[in-house]
């Protein structure tokens, strides 16, 4: 006990002492680009371990007005410890970037499982919904409200299970953090669709369930396409974060139903030609939400839609056992826990750095390494020309969670303290 103890001293001291660079991690492939960043899977030299590495040009983050997310997103991963949230093991800064090194989820996310089925059979749809409404639960019982939650936030791991991530729009609703981060509302990263002319009917009704599976796929990676665009869509947004008449965390369980309604339908129910159509569509939802009887839904499934894609008053979510209670989710045992049964998908993963599951990248949207700007000052890149300062409080470390519980035996209990530096 006294040599662990001793050990477990050593490694703190080690790790505090460790100034964090990029130069500890060997790049391996991209797997993610967005707006104004990337993600690559990288492996630690020391340890050989895997991460995801999310790289952000300091530059685009304060020309785009996004210093509040990635500082909401920083602190929320930093204070998460939970199953259902992908977990921060360090970020780090350096003259140009930012870095946030996360857990590597190798299954992909729930946009490219969409993709790839087209439509969910209601059996499928409900064990993510589950599992979502545990993850949107964790959220909240940390104090916060997600307000992105989407299909592409929603990751799954080697054994089906789901994780949340991207936390850059999230807010708080307790006063433990700095209130000034989570007052911005420029959503540079709403989710966004365009869809090519026919699409709509006469009326504006989503045709999608009458699409053949290719239209339909085709359709899906164009949103894939618009989904990290600056210009975005709120399709999975609540009417009253749009409006922002005053919100709380009954805005996340508005975009479950939103996410319940594209997996057994096959597109967003608030699809538009154009993000101002979108989100008037959303703000009217109570004349243009409609469930097409072609799309032969459960009663229990549209119910539960209607339910969660309502007004704030009767909205579902004030509790999550009101999720958890619908008549729709029956049979789930959620009292076993999620993540200890099996998942009816299960995604194929071939060897450990195996990205299959995700988007290929074009190389010429990877901007962060490689890019003709990337020999510039911090000066030129910056419009106003005004001197680039340091992210303070970024910095941060997960005490003995980097392959420490197998080198010590540690038990997981042990595995948990974060460490500010």
């Amino acid at each position: 006990m006294r040599k662990m103890l001793s050990q477990k001293e050593s490694n703190y001291i080690r790790l505090k002492r460790a100034k964090m660079d990029k130069s500890m991690f060997n790049k391996i492939k991209p797997i993610g680009v967005g707006a104004f960043g990337e993600v690559t899977l990288v492996r630690k030299i020391d340890t050989s371990h895997l991460y995801a590495m999310k790289t952000l040009r300091k530059a685009d983050v304060l020309k785009r007005n996004q210093v509040a997310h990635v500082k909401a997103e920083r602190d929320i991963l930093a204070e998460a410890d939970n199953e259902w949230v992908v977990k921060l093991y360090y970020s780090f800064q350096d003259k140009d970037n930012l870095y946030f090194v996360m857990d590597y989820i190798p299954g992909g996310d729930l946009m490219s499982l969409l993709i790839k089925l087209g439509i969910f059979e209601e059996n499928l749809a409900r064990f993510y919904i589950a599992e979502l409404t545990c993850a949107v639960e964790s959220v909240h019982k940390m104090g916060f409200i997600h307000r992105d939650i989407k299909p592409d936030n929603i990751l799954i791991d080697r054994d089906g299970h789901i994780k949340l991530t991207d936390f850059g729009l999230c807010t708080g609703f307790r006063w433990t953090h700095n209130s000034k981060y989570y007052q911005r509302n420029d959503h540079g990263r709403q989710d966004s669709m365009d869809p090519v002319d026919g699409e709509w009917g006469a009326m504006g009704e989503c045709r999608c369930h009458q699409l053949k599976p290719l239209e339909r796929r085709r359709k899906r990676e164009h949103q894939r396409c618009l989904a990290h665009s600056l210009v975005g869509t709120p399709n999975y947004i609540a009417p009253e974060v749009l409006q922002r008449t005053g919100y709380t965390q009954l805005c996340d369980w508005w975009s479950v139903g939103v996410i319940l309604y594209e997996m057994l339908v096959g597109s967003p129910p608030f699809l538009a030609s154009t993000p101002a159509e979108t989100q008037l569509k959303v703000i009217n939802w109570e004349s243009t939400l409609h469930v097409p009887d072609a799309a032969n839904l459960s009663r229990e499934s549209k119910d539960l839609i209607l339910q969660l894609c309502s007004g704030q008053e009767t909205r579902l979510g004030k509790d999550a056992n009101e999720v958890k209670n619908h008549p729709f989710l029956m049979g789930i045992d959620f009292d076993k826990g999620l993540r200890r049964q099996g998942a009816p998908y299960i995604p194929r993963i071939e060897y450990p750095t195996d990205t299959s599951n995700f988007d290929p990248i074009d190389p010429d949207k990877l901007r962060n390494s490689g890019s003709s700007d990337s020999n510039k000052s911090d000066s030129e890149l910056l419009d106003n020309g005004k001197t680039f300062h340091g992210f303070f409080e970024f910095t941060f470390r997960r005490f003995f969670d980097d392959g420490y519980t197998n080198k010590i035996n540690l038990d997981d209990n042990d595995n948990q303290g974060p460490v500010y530096v």
